[in-house]
């Protein structure tokens, strides 16, 4: 957050050194501390802020940390100067003495611990301790205070994977009341001691990552933090979509971000009166005759200041605006935590200033696409980093077992891209999530099948199907304010069509770089030109381990094909499981409070009826009866036409009218109205979803399995190219500007690749600019 300068600050000329010094080599820092007195002010804290961390940059072995730490605490630390030790602001032992100390004996683990708590004690401004994954400190002592101790209290405390078990008063202790950043992650033990009234009262960022949370644990948790946090991590925990009700209403403020002030360039929301409980209240896009297609001339201008009316009011507390699109993102990591706390007191209170959750952290948990989507709907447009790298496409209460077989599952995040766009999120700027958002290729699991099978089936069966259900995938230009995206569980292989749409996406932000580009050269000549919007800057890509680097499984892939083929021309999941049993079907009908417009009815044999009465008159909608705020309503609910445009239209009717699926009423996302849903129409959004899975699925040949491709060599090979054809005409054109997009289609942001290998250790990320 920027402060306004003093007034000294505003009309002194600033000081060269310090304009320079993040430009310097650490080595020199040391020599630069000796010239003088000025440069000691400079150079001494970036040299001694971050100890751990500065002696490594100065070359000391892990092999030899024990030793130099013993010998720097017990023989040196006092001899510095008081001025000196002040520095010191983080203790940083993530990376510290770890390999070093399994060569140690026994009887020098409470040396360990003796000596962080005498450093602590004699570095009096340490304000963050990073201890991540060190089994050879308990951070019980973090929390023993002794008499006459002048230690400051903590505002940073990272102890995620360390194997200790936290007593129950561990965060009841004085030193401790002060923080801001805690990271408790895969920790023993239950969080319940930290569900305490009037415990840590400053908290704004936690992360609690693999702690066995459950909705009641997470429910009593909001409800205690309320708007306090702005950043929550909850990934690797048992929560599901009954928590999204609890967190919208407890951790995003009232304050509506939304408005109709950009409807021409992003369309705007029609909240209506009538909602229900899976869903949430009902909301539609209402379109410009520009913001459905995402082409507006001023869709890369930022937003202009605001201003207050009356400044004599002043904002709220817990007031929130719409951000410019122009400043950076707050970070929520350790490492950028303790660097803004090592500025003082205006780095504190920036991290301290909560107007409720705006960086949420939710992967790895049975949350589904649809509770994500409620989530983003109902967040008042809030959150501005949202991090959800694979949900199941089906919410957990989906009780419809024969619809599916019982082994088959998708992961994925479909026909929601909608919600990603400014008029929905008006602060998004970094998203991670599971690479179906832009390649429409859910993840699917299924019992029998090698992952090759899976992975070739889900690309083009399902893939076509997807297409079909969802025709708009995410696009660059759907959010220009969006800076950062992570895609993650990308397949390594692929027979064509996952490598077609991830080369697509790379050409369309370059085609998104070259759109601004001609609108800068266009401004150029007028300096009162509005900000600009930087666009995407960085990609990051989150591959699976390659399932042939271990060598082609061909008797796995010949045993699933035999599975798949015996005795018919493709495998059936459905047959007679596709269609419920008549008292199956009025118990669902009954449970959703439905009845069928022309009382058409679903066949009593078990087996799909093509001529049932509903399809022989063509009714298009069967009227849902709910109730929302009290209120009973009743609204006509689209099944589809007969005949169906398309295959998965024609099975969305079918599990509609014969299996009576009819969860997830809502209005008409702007996809499904792509896919032949008419305009201002409601769906059965679990049916519809479902709908994605074909009926029969056949085992792709041996021989395409083995041809399959790399997708990572076929990424590379795209960009080398385009460096070079773009390294080619910046030669040409000379002192000229080469301009963006086509004919090289080579985007200058970053491009980060981060593969897991088969035995889950992460390769070192690896980055083509």
């Amino acid at each position: 957050m920027a402060h306004l300068p003093s007034y000294q600050e505003a009309t002194s000329r600033p000081d060269w050194l310090r304009l320079v010094a993040p430009y310097i080599s650490f080595s020199e820092y040391h020599a630069l501390c000796l010239v003088n007195r000025r440069f000691w002010r400079v150079f001494a804290p970036r040299l001694w802020a971050n100890l751990l961390s500065s002696v490594r940059l100065a070359g000391l072995d892990p092999g030899d940390d024990l030793a130099w730490w013993f010998d720097f605490v017990f023989a040196k630390l006092n001899a510095i100067r008081p001025s000196t030790r002040a520095l010191v602001r983080l203790l940083d032992a993530r990376r510290f003495a770890k390999d070093a100390y399994h060569f140690a004996s026994d009887e020098s683990a409470p040396t360990l611990q003796r000596s962080f708590k005498r450093a602590l004690h004699h570095l009096p401004q340490v304000n963050s301790v990073m201890i991540d994954g060190h089994v050879d400190l308990d951070p019980r002592f973090l929390a023993l205070s002794t008499a006459g101790d002048t230690t400051r209290p903590l505002l940073l405390l990272s102890i995620a994977h360390c194997p200790y078990q936290l007593p129950s008063t561990f965060f009841n202790s004085p030193s401790l009341q002060g923080l801001v950043y805690l990271d408790i992650s895969e920790v023993p033990g239950s969080i319940l001691p930290l569900i305490q009234p009037a415990l840590l009262p400053s908290l704004r960022i936690l992360k609690i990552r693999g702690r066995e949370i459950d909705n009641a644990t997470l429910s009593a948790l909001v409800s205690l933090y309320r708007l306090r946090l702005w950043s929550l991590d909850i990934s690797d925990n048992r929560i599901s979509d009954h928590v999204i009700d609890m967190l919208t209403s407890h951790c995003f403020p009232v304050t509506q971000l939304r408005s109709s002030a950009h409807f021409r360039v992003e369309g705007r929301l029609i909240l209506e009166e009538r909602g229900t409980p899976q869903y949430g209240p009902f909301i539609t896009v209402e379109e410009s005759e520009w913001s459905g297609t995402f082409d507006h001339p001023e869709r890369y201008f930022a937003d202009s200041p605001m201003y207050q009316v009356r400044p004599d009011q002043g904002f709220q507390e817990h007031q929130t605006f719409r951000a410019d699109g122009l400043e950076p993102i707050r970070q929520d990591t350790a490492d950028a935590a303790s660097a803004v706390l090592s500025e003082g007191e205006v780095g504190v209170e920036d991290l301290r200033a909560s107007r409720g959750l705006t960086h949420l952290h939710l992967s790895n948990t049975k949350i589904s696409a649809a509770g994500l989507e409620k989530l983003v709907r109902q967040s008042n447009g809030q959150i501005e980093e949202l991090s959800c790298d694979s949900t199941p496409l089906l919410p957990p209460y989906t009780d419809y077992p024969n619809a599916w077989p019982t082994s088959a599952s998708l992961h994925g995040i479909l026909g929601v891209a909608h919600v990603f766009r400014p008029v929905f999120s008006s602060n998004l700027r970094a998203l991670r999530i599971h690479h179906s958002l832009i390649t429409h290729i859910p993840t699917l699991d299924l019992d029998g099948l090698s992952t090759l099978s899976r992975i070739h089936i889900a690309e083009n069966a399902i893939r076509q199907r997807v297409d079909g259900a969802f025709p708009q995938a995410f696009v660059p230009d759907m959010n220009p304010r969006l800076t950062s995206l992570t895609l993650t569980c990308i397949p390594r292989r692929s027979s064509g069509p996952l490598v077609d749409r991830l080369l697509r996406f790379l050409r369309l932000l370059s085609s998104q770089e070259r759109a601004m580009q001609d609108i800068m050269t266009t401004a150029a000549s007028s300096w009162r030109g509005p900000g600009m919007l930087k666009g995407l800057r960085h990609l990051r890509l989150e591959f699976e381990p390659d399932p042939m680097e271990e060598g082609f499984s061909a008797a796995e892939d010949l045993d699933a094909a035999e599975l798949m083929n015996s005795g018919n021309p493709g495998f059936s999941f459905f047959g007679d499981e596709w269609t419920a049993k008549t008292d199956v079907a009025a118990e669902a009908r009954s449970r959703s409070g439905m009845r069928d417009v022309g009382n058409s009815s679903a066949g009593d044999d078990g087996h799909r009826d093509e001529s049932s009465h509903s399809d022989r008159d063509g009714e298009e909608y069967v009227t849902y009866h709910g109730e929302w705020n009290g209120k009973s309503f009743s609204l006509p609910v689209w099944v589809g036409s007969a005949p169906a445009p398309a295959p998965v239209l024609a099975d969305y009717r079918e599990l509609v009218l014969q299996n009576c699926i009819r969860d997830g009423v809502g209005p008409a996302t702007p996809a499904q109205i792509l896919a032949g849903a008419p305009a201002k129409s409601y769906v059965f959004h679990t049916a519809w979803r479902m709908a994605v899975m074909p009926r029969t699925l056949s085992a792709p040949p041996k021989s395409e399995l083995a041809g399959m491709r790399d997708v990572l060599g076929e990424l590379k090979k795209f960009r080398l190219e385009g460096r070079a054809r773009h390294a080619g005409l910046r030669r040409r054109d000379g002192d000229r500007r080469t301009m963006l997009g086509e004919p090289h289609w080579f985007w200058t942001g970053r491009l980060e690749v981060a593969v897991e290998e088969p035995a889950a250790r992460a390769r070192p990320s690896q980055y083509w600019r």
